[in-house]
């Protein structure tokens, strides 16, 4: 899932260290332009980044928006990368919500804080509850009673478990490339991207999708073999790698550290959470919701499988609820088309706060 996202990064690392070398004048002159094209002008706005405490380490969260009155969007990115650097792409989101991001223990400035000790032991009910407390620290900072919650790929799994455990804290919940059967999933992603690697007559895919195999995978780095070739056959990652790596280099305040982290945690993963992600299903992952569920999914996602995400929101109980294709996109709709996501977010889960706060 998000891993094939931050595979392609992973790639490109090298180049990026070389042209660092010969380009740290103009990577600062870049920095200072993102700097001021993400100032927040507003006398009510919000521009804080910061680590909060929450089971027992410290997070980082960045907390940015034009009004903090507006609802608080806590976004839970993908496996691999941490979100920060891609500020620039959901900018125009901060004019309807105050938009939060969340390095989870896995990746950035947590994982630098805190390093990979105890790792063996984490799972996606130890990121729930560190959600959980992140929520409630966002509740009583920004003065608000209830957060909306959005999350992408692996970030899925970690939010739907938050919003069945603690719904009170929750105006809704937005799952986009919504993680469900991985057991089904991995069998048909596997086979639309080898379909699609030979449409391309991309040889190098097909070949490295046959020597990878189809599932189950014994463990993360076999899984990342699939995952590389199947990145490689998925011509919308080559659009957001192609926008996403300046924006790494460039981020504001990010350090040489900080880069190397952006490009290499996708290689992390601890055993305990891969293999829960593949035997996730429908029923470990929970179909029963006390808040109202948005999922939004591109018809072309061959990594979170769409017919799967739609199984999964079939046998989904909610109080209100709905699925929305998003056509001619895949897995990495949220970076290539944030446009979109954010119309669903304004037309469908943002009045739903909004009465709340009137009540």
């Amino acid at each position: 899932m998000g891993a094939i996202a931050a595979w392609s990064l992973l790639g490109v690392l090298g180049a990026v260290a070389a042209a660092l070398a010969g380009g740290l004048g103009y990577r600062a002159i870049r920095q200072r332009r993102t700097a001021r094209a993400l100032t927040i002008a507003a006398p009510t706005g919000i521009n804080e980044s910061r680590f909060v405490r929450a089971g027992g380490v410290d997070q980082w969260i960045q907390i940015r928006g034009a009004d903090r009155a507006n609802p608080v969007l806590l976004v839970l990115a993908a496996h691999g990368v941490s979100m920060v650097a891609a500020t620039p792409i959901f900018r125009s989101w901060e004019e309807h919500f105050t938009v939060v991001q969340w390095d989870r223990r896995t990746v950035g400035k947590t994982l630098i804080r805190n390093g990979k000790a105890g790792a063996d032991d984490w799972t996606f009910d130890r990121l729930a509850a560190d959600g959980i407390e992140v929520a409630e620290f966002l509740r009583q900072h920004l003065g608000q009673d209830k957060v909306i919650l959005l999350a992408h790929s692996q970030g899925t799994v970690v939010g739907a478990r938050m919003a069945q455990r603690r719904p009170g804290l929750f105006h809704a919940y937005v799952g986009v490339s919504q993680m469900a059967d991985m057991s089904r999933n991995e069998t048909l992603s596997y086979g639309l991207l080898s379909r699609q690697a030979r449409a391309a007559g991309n040889r190098k895919a097909i070949a490295g999708l046959a020597k990878a195999g189809p599932p189950p995978y014994p463990d993360f780095p076999a899984w990342m073999v699939k995952e590389r070739w199947g990145l490689a056959a998925d011509p919308e990652a080559r659009a957001f790698r192609k926008l996403l790596v300046p924006l790494i280099v460039t981020a504001p305040g990010y350090s040489a550290r900080d880069i190397y982290h952006s490009f290499a945690d996708v290689s992390f993963l601890p055993n305990s959470l891969f293999q829960e992600t593949m035997a996730c299903t429908p029923g470990w992952l929970g179909t029963s919701f006390d808040v109202p569920v948005l999922l939004l999914h591109g018809d072309q996602d061959m990594h979170a499988v769409t017919a799967v995400a739609q199984e999964y929101f079939a046998v989904i109980e909610a109080p209100a609820q709905d699925f929305v294709l998003l056509d001619g996109l895949g897995h990495m709709a949220p970076f290539v088309r944030p446009d979109l996501i954010e119309t669903e977010l304004i037309t469908r889960i943002r009045p739903l706060a909004t009465r709340a706060c009137r009540a």
